[in-house]
């Protein structure tokens, strides 16, 4: 995610001199290929700096203690690992300038749904920064308690993975029915996207669209039918619920 991040604000953030900071010589020639980055071994903090911390949850300890004392002090840091809690970003990098945020993998298309949370000691600047950062990836949403983002990440980082597993069934039936694989894919995304864009638009929400659709007596109910007796809600709740309770599981 980090080097999604480095690469959409030197897309949309011109003026922005961005560097990905990456310990192993082989990431770092991968990386060293995308001509938009400066990829450097190691970085120490500028005031003013924002910094994306995109390192797994497991690296934390490890990094925090290579660090020289008050190494982020007047940076701004934007953690995206997942349960990982502001208290303990805050306590293992010496610094109460943190914000949390959870992206997903729609930002390499740059519209990623992203949850941001300041932490108790983050400045207003801090908040300024995280949003200008985080809008070169897509939207974002402002959440004031910690505990959210637990059901954001099922939401939000999950979300796309699991509307993903339902579009496979869209692609495999119109595949089955005749059509190519490229035409089943191009058909399933724009039904998805065009299916986004009129409950955004709309103001009844999902379920009105969908009565709205489902004529009694036509095709559209039958399908609808079919979903409630199979209680696809109910399943899908019980996915995001189960992610959810993982959240909370690896944060401790």
């Amino acid at each position: 995610m980090g080097s999604v991040v480095a690469g959409r604000l030197a897309d949309e953030l011109p003026g922005a001199e961005v560097a990905v900071v990456e310990p192993s010589a082989d990431r770092r020639a991968a990386l060293g290929r995308d001509p938009r980055l400066r990829v450097r071994e190691s970085y120490r903090p500028e005031p003013g700096d924002t910094v994306v911390l995109a390192i797994p949850p497991a690296a934390l300890d490890g990094f925090a203690a290579g660090l020289p004392v008050e190494a982020f002090r007047s940076a701004t840091v934007v953690s995206v690992m997942a349960g990982v809690r502001l208290a303990a970003l805050a306590a293992r990098l010496g610094t109460p300038h943190v914000l949390r945020a959870m992206p997903n993998l729609a930002a390499e298309a740059g519209q990623s749904m992203t949850l941001l949370c300041p932490g108790p000691g983050a400045r207003p600047e801090d908040l300024e920064r995280a949003e200008r950062v985080l809008s070169a990836i897509g939207a974002y949403l402002v959440v004031p308690d910690e505990s959210l983002l637990d059901a954001g990440t099922a939401l939000v980082g999950s979300g796309p993975a699991l509307v993903a597993y339902l579009a496979k069934a869209f692609a495999d039936f119109a595949v089955e029915a005749g059509f190519g694989p490229a035409d089943a894919l191009r058909m399933t995304c724009q039904v998805l996207r065009g299916t986004a864009d009129l409950l955004a638009a709309g103001d009844g929400g999902p379920e009105r669209l969908y009565r709205r659709a489902a004529t009694p007596g036509g095709t559209t109910e039958r399908g609808i039918s079919c979903l409630a007796d199979h209680r696809v809600q109910d399943a899908l709740h019980e996915a995001l619920a189960r992610t959810a309770a993982r959240s909370r599981e690896l944060a401790g």
